[in-house]
């Protein structure tokens, strides 16, 4: 080995100088590659394995962590959104509500509304009252028509059944008809329209059997949650 290494110490001096810079550039080059090749290459490609590593392994711990998350929320109150549920429709009844509170406040109540028609009519003294008489209150909300009894048959209900256990809007109607002049009776119905307090309107038709005196046959309505009959 000394032997081989004299050898080529000897042809290395033995070189010009210009060939002696090439000769070790050349060998210095070689030592650089190996050394990258061998040392520094292997331990970036390990370094870039283990940052995709460490990468991967933060994205699995993210959703873990989210998941865990939905996993406590659920096991804390898994009744949360049927509640919340139940709070919004909670909410929307109590608006409806005072809606239709303030709604029945602005109406005749069913009990004065034969008082109410006569005490106008008597500032009318051109009219004469032909007949009054209460029709039948009726549920705004159409009523279950069967139920079924304790022993699984089915049985019909009535509406005022079904509205008293359901709290139902009542709709109580009242006819009136008057004779007298058509200007009278115009009069008429345009007092009933400036009320503080209104009636709905249902029917109405005037006829005239003997010239100047006409006949109107007036309905009209107002709201209640009581099914109770008005009484003339």
């Amino acid at each position: 080995m000394k032997t081989r290494l004299k050898a080529m110490a000897a042809k290395f001096d033995a070189l010009q100088m210009r060939e002696k810079r090439m000769v070790a550039a050349a060998v210095l080059f070689g030592i650089v590659m190996g050394g990258y090749t061998f040392g520094v290459e292997p331990a970036q490609q390990r370094a870039a394995a283990l940052r995709k590593q460490i990468a991967q392994q933060k994205t699995d711990m993210q959703t873990a962590q989210a998941q865990l998350a939905i996993l406590k929320a659920q096991m804390r109150d898994p009744d949360a959104p049927n509640r919340q549920a139940l709070a919004e429709t909670r909410a929307k009844l109590a608006v409806a509500d005072r809606a239709l509170q303030e709604f029945d406040a602005k109406l005749v109540p069913p009990e004065r509304v034969p008082q109410l028609l006569q005490s106008v009519l008597a500032h009318h003294r051109g009219l004469q009252l032909v007949s009054l008489q209460t029709l039948p209150p009726a549920p705004l909300l159409t009523p279950k028509t069967e139920e079924k009894t304790a022993a699984g048959a089915v049985r019909p209900t009535t509406p005022a059944a079904s509205a008293e256990k359901g709290g139902n809007i009542h709709k109580h109607g009242l006819e009136i008809r008057m004779a007298g002049s058509y200007l009278d009776l115009l009069a008429y119905v345009e007092e009933l329209e400036r009320l503080p307090q209104k009636l709905l309107w249902g029917r109405m038709s005037l006829s005239t059997a003997a010239w100047p005196r006409s006949e109107l046959t007036l309905t009209v309505y107002t709201l209640s949650l009581d099914p109770t009959w008005m009484i003339v």
